[in-house]
């Protein structure tokens, strides 16, 4: 270790900074990625929904082949729905069915990490990095527009670990979005007034800045003293720092804007991801969506319904559906146990149920801020990061809504040659107004879902 690298440390300890964490900011709790007062405009709004471990893809010549593989077995706008995704068949106009896309990073490393990567596309095979997901680079682009930029969410809370993540949201320095998981701090984030009033939150906001200057100000005196690997550390440290600056400017614009008056009693506060109340959790779950949507509180919203592997909450939701194994031993015991694809399958045809109701909720919703329904001017991507457990190729994918802002539906569209999943996101986001022709490894739009 040279002596800078011990000086560096030495200091850091003295300031309280031992391993590059930021302090806790009072003011942020509560109100994380907070935008500026602006005029609202034609609302786009994107909503993400991953679940994990894939679906059951019985192999062909099995009996449960025909009934109950999640892919529609004809592509074209005359495909019939199987089993697992029937309970989309009223809403069959407004979405369509994509098959063979994936992360070409992605193909041959596929852990129980690939949530993390799922909106970026990065390549792990040399370590862990990550860049900005989709969802925050179109939260970034209509900053201002709402309270809340972004909304992240998932079963599990948090941002997990670097081999499990809970969240599929990235901040646009490859670090994870922490999401919220527990529904009536859900709902007082988005909908209940702090309690101190306005000037009580004005104090806090003043008091983290006043914080975040005097961290910033030791900090940028080191950087001539450092090698370049802390060097390195203290920059990303010091963009953190500027990100919760500009978060806390956001936050204190907002203090006399009114939130929404919402009533608490729509929403069930004591759900859980339990055997007995699994299901309901999953219901208020996309609830919130739908009115944080509704009351424009955020047009960014991401759910992450479990963790990938045999880890997290969201794991007992098979159990929720009458099952009698949790979601990662389903996926693992199909192909080797009587009945395993079809059991799998009855757990794909469940969650099928929950976003048919949130998607039938959505239409049946009239638009506030503009003409058709919620759906209309909604994107919503419902899918996985793999096919069959970890196995990183054919992504499993319905995409719903958007008609106002360009989508075309009514098709299952099966794409031969695997395609990079970075097309699509690509083409979603300059459907709601993204001014990019690249989103990471792209190479170029899906025509077919195209007006």
């Amino acid at each position: 270790m040279n002596h800078s690298s011990r000086y560096t440390r030495r200091n850091f300890l003295k300031l309280g900074l031992a391993g590059m964490a930021l302090p806790p900011l009072a003011s942020l709790v509560g109100a994380e990625n907070i935008a500026r007062p602006a005029a609202l405009g034609k609302p786009a709004r994107l909503v993400t929904i991953f679940f994990p471990n894939g679906v059951s893809l019985p192999p062909e010549g099995h009996p449960s082949f025909k009934d109950w593989h999640w892919f529609p077995h004809s592509p074209g706008t005359d495909y019939k729905l199987t089993k697992s995704l029937q309970p989309l068949a009223g809403l069959r106009d407004d979405l369509s069915i994509l098959s063979g896309f994936s992360h070409p990073n992605l193909r041959t490393n596929i852990t129980h990490s690939c949530s993390a990567q799922f909106l970026t596309g990065e390549d792990q095979s040399k370590g862990y990095k990550n860049s900005i997901s989709y969802d925050q680079v179109y939260a970034g682009e209509i900053d201002g527009t709402t309270r809340f930029s972004s909304l992240a969410l998932s079963t599990a809370g948090g941002t997990g670990s670097l081999g499990r993540p809970a969240t599929i949201s990235v901040n646009r320095d490859g670090s994870l979005i922490p999401a919220l998981s527990e529904p009536k701090q859900i709902f007082d984030r988005l909908f209940v007034v702090d309690p101190g009033g306005a000037e009580a939150r004005a104090r806090e906001i003043a008091r983290d800045r006043s914080i975040l200057d005097r961290v910033s100000s030791r900090l940028s005196g080191f950087n001539d003293k450092l090698g370049a690997e802390d060097r390195d550390r203290v920059d990303a440290y010091l963009t953190a720092t500027r990100t919760l600056e500009r978060q806390l400017g956001r936050a204190n614009e907002w203090l006399n804007v009114p939130k929404p008056e919402v009533d608490p009693g729509l929403f069930d506060f004591d759900a859980q991801p339990t055997r007995e109340l699994g299901t309901n959790y999953v219901r208020t779950m996309f609830d919130l969506i739908h009115m944080a949507l509704l009351t424009d509180s955020t047009r960014v919203v991401t759910y992450q319904t479990a963790i990938e592997g045999g880890s997290g909450r969201g794991n007992q939701l098979p159990y929720a559906a009458g099952l009698s194994l949790h979601h990662h031993q389903l996926s693992h015991s199909a192909a080797r146990d009587e009945g395993g694809w079809e059991r799998w399958a009855k757990f794909d045809q469940y969650m099928t149920e929950r976003l048919t109701e949130f998607l039938t909720k959505m239409a049946e919703t009239p638009d506030p801020l503009a003409e058709g329904s919620l759906l209309d001017n909604t994107i919503v991507l419902y899918g996985s990061g793999t096919s069959k457990t970890h196995v990183g190729v054919n992504y499993p994918l319905v995409l719903a809504g958007g008609k106002n802002l360009g989508l075309k539906h009514g098709a299952y569209h099966r794409f031969e040659k695997e395609r990079p999943f970075n097309d699509l996101l690509l083409t979603l986001l300059q459907r709601v107004g993204v001014e990019s022709e690249r989103y990471g490894d792209s190479e170029g739009l899906v025509d077919q879902i195209l007006v």
